[in-house]
Parts: C-alpha cells; structure tokens; sequence
C-alpha cells in the first residue's frame, strides 16, 4: 500500500514538472518609447483600465499558462530589456532564450494592438512550432527551442525560427491594427 501511494505521489509530482514546463507563455512587449503617442501607451486608458492590463487579460483569455511584460513599466513588474528600447526584435531573442527549458513556446503580443481577437491568439497557440500571420510579423507563437542570432528585425526572429506563416481570416483583419499616435488611438476608442 506504501508503495502505491509512493508511485502516485511520484507521477503527480513528475506531471507538475512537466506541465510547468511546457505550454505557452504570453509576453506583452511593452518596452518601447511611445515617442509618436507622446505618452506610454502601456498606460493608457483602455475601456477602463490601462492598457497593459487589458492585453494580459487577452493573453489570459487565450490560454497562456503564465504572462509576462517584456519592458519596464511603472507600477507593472516587468522584465527589463537587455539594452533598454533596443526594439522587439532584441527583447523577444533574449526572452526566447530565458524561457528555453521552461516554456515550449511563447506567444509575443505588442502592448498597442488592443483589437486583438481572442480567437485568433488560439488558432496560433493551437499549431506546432512557430507560426505568425501573413503580412503581419506581430503576433507571433515562438519556439523557445531555436538559436537566434544577427535579429536585427522582428521578421529576422521569424526567418531564423522558420516561422510559418498563417492565413489570417478577413473577420481578423481589423484586431491587427497597432496604435501609434492620438490619432489612431482616439479612432478606436471613440
């Protein structure tokens, strides 16, 4: 009886190891400057709350086992850049190798694309390996398994993780847009 006990505590134990080790990971890349929108956009105020808040809510939604906010940002536990608003592209290779061994893959969302369906953070997270939209670098679903390296571009993390490119389906076509200035900002939330 000891035994059976013993073996069950150690395949629970082993199955708590493995599903935190595997699954997806949501990062929100949240460490630019917001120079055009003059303010962090991170902050800003979205259908009640600031906007980082709604992203990781949709990163949640889809089914990332944990969130992470890739950048600093105040009041938020955030993990710094490398080399501070050195862009995406740096700041996914350096998480994508943190993660290495913890995660299978993570799910990249840029923290200004608040119009970002759900459903179609899950139809990435639903395919193998990495795996993006066409025409759209961003979002991104990444294996944490591939060596980077010279990504001086977001497409250069794609290319050197042979991301496939997805077909976006026309009713997602309109959560795919980011928002750079007041402008645009005041266009979605008006």
């Amino acid at each position: 009886m000891h035994k059976n006990i013993a073996m069950k505590m150690n395949t629970n134990i082993k199955s708590m190891l493995t599903d935190s080790v595997a699954g997806v990971a949501g990062i929100v890349l949240a460490g630019g400057q917001s120079s055009r929108m003059g303010q962090n956009k991170a902050l800003l105020d979205y259908e009640g709350k600031p906007l980082i808040e709604h992203m990781m809510a949709l990163l949640r939604k889809a089914g990332c086992v944990e969130i992470h906010i890739s950048g600093e940002v105040k009041g938020y536990a955030g993990i710094p850049d490398a080399v501070r608003h050195d862009g995406p592209a740096r700041a996914m290779v350096d998480l994508l190798g943190r993660f290495k061994g913890r995660h299978e893959r993570l799910l990249f969302v840029p923290v200004d694309m608040p119009l970002i369906e759900v459903s179609a953070l899950k139809e990435m997270m639903s395919w193998n390996g990495s795996v993006f939209y066409k025409n759209y670098p961003l979002p991104s679903c990444l294996s944490t398994r591939v060596t980077f390296s010279n990504c001086n571009s977001v497409r250069d993390v794609l290319a050197s993780a042979d991301a496939q490119s997805l077909d976006l389906p026309p009713e997602w076509e309109g959560g795919m847009a980011n928002v750079n200035t007041k402008n645009e900002w005041e266009a979605i939330t008006s």
